[in-house]
């Protein structure tokens, strides 16, 4: 589902109540919000738009380390404290076309007890399952608890994707089973392909996660850290399920090779017999077609048919010798 940007770079707005019950904020609306002491916001933006780029590098609420990290390029995993908040850049999967929900896009945002600001670049497919849920009445009392909420959303996500990849090897099992061996090596490729990238993605994700929970700043209550580690464990628990893909993916690649393998040599020694056969013949061939004088039988009528009963003769003499080894 594509996200729909407004004209001014606001993607989403919403300011969370005493029940935690979300209500719109327009642009025109966000920093009275955000002055507000008492007022939870949280703020979505399209990076690539120039209204947005302003805005940030000019609030007072955004440390300047959490703007460089808002506005900037880089897309190493992290999660770091700046002045009263938290900033980094975390993971996600890209959503808007079919073809391309397996790659790997990036949402950087900053938190503080106050407020959660979130910019990405390209269509995201957790934090807008994130958005739809605030539309549908989904509560959150705390940006740091819509933070958990992403970070669940992230699971459900890369699991389905892990599921599918999965599924994917399921079948390739069973057609590799029942002998179909065409056209499967690109399909292994690609799954051992997206299980790499979720890997390079999920590593260091995991690690700056591990990271966070060791070191939550004192705003987050006890019942919010508790909830964040569950939702953070909950997505590390992923990566035993990626390596599973990823070594049913190698070894179902190796037993194909092998198969491949076993397929040609088996064309190859039929190849070798039928040759083994038709060698002696085609030199008895070759000695009667020189046309030289001398040659037995050139001149008696049924010289073509002594040919003939020699070359029968030596591929009979020639199958014998190949039983007799046992090559047949």
């Amino acid at each position: 589902m594509l996200e729909t940007v407004e004209a001014s770079g606001l993607i989403c707005g919403y300011r969370m109540g005493p029940e935690g019950l979300a209500e719109d904020l327009r642009w025109d609306d966000m920093d009275a919000a955000l002055d507000q002491a008492d007022t939870h916001v949280w703020l979505h933006f399209s990076q690539s738009d120039v209204r947005t780029r302003a805005w940030i590098a000019d609030s007072r609420r955004i440390p300047d380390a959490a703007k460089a990290i808002l506005l900037g390029a880089d897309t190493r995993m992290r999660i770091e404290a700046t002045g009263n908040g938290l900033a980094g850049v975390v993971g996600d999967l890209h959503s808007e076309f079919g073809e391309r929900t397996q790659e790997l896009e990036v949402l950087r945002l900053y938190l503080d007890n106050g407020c959660l600001i979130s910019v990405r670049r390209q269509p995201l497919a957790a934090v807008d399952a994130l958005r739809r849920s605030m539309q549908d009445g989904a509560a959150a009392e705390k940006p740091v608890g819509l933070l958990t909420q992403f970070f669940h959303h992230v699971t459900d996500k890369l699991g389905d994707l892990i599921v599918e990849l999965s599924e994917t090897i399921d079948g390739l099992e069973d057609d590799l089973l029942g002998g179909k061996l065409d056209n499967q090596h690109g399909e292994i490729s690609r799954i051992r392909r997206v299980a790499a990238r979720l890997r390079r993605h999920m590593v260091p994700q995991q690690h700056a996660l591990i990271g966070l929970i060791s070191r939550l700043p004192d705003w987050i209550g006890e019942k919010e850290a508790t909830n964040l580690r569950a939702a953070i464990e909950r997505l590390g628990a992923l990566g035993h399920d990626l390596d599973l893909v990823q070594e049913r993916a190698r070894l179902l690649q190796d037993q194909l090779s092998s198969r491949l393998m076993e397929a040609t040599n088996r064309n190859l020694y039929v190849l070798s017999i039928v040759t083994t056969i038709f060698l002696p013949m085609t030199l008895i061939s070759g000695i009667f077609g020189m046309n030289l004088g001398g040659l037995p039988a050139l001149q008696d009528p049924l010289g073509f048919w002594y040919g003939i009963a020699i070359m029968v003769v030596t591929g009979l003499i020639t199958l014998w010798v190949l039983r007799r080894r046992k090559m047949l």
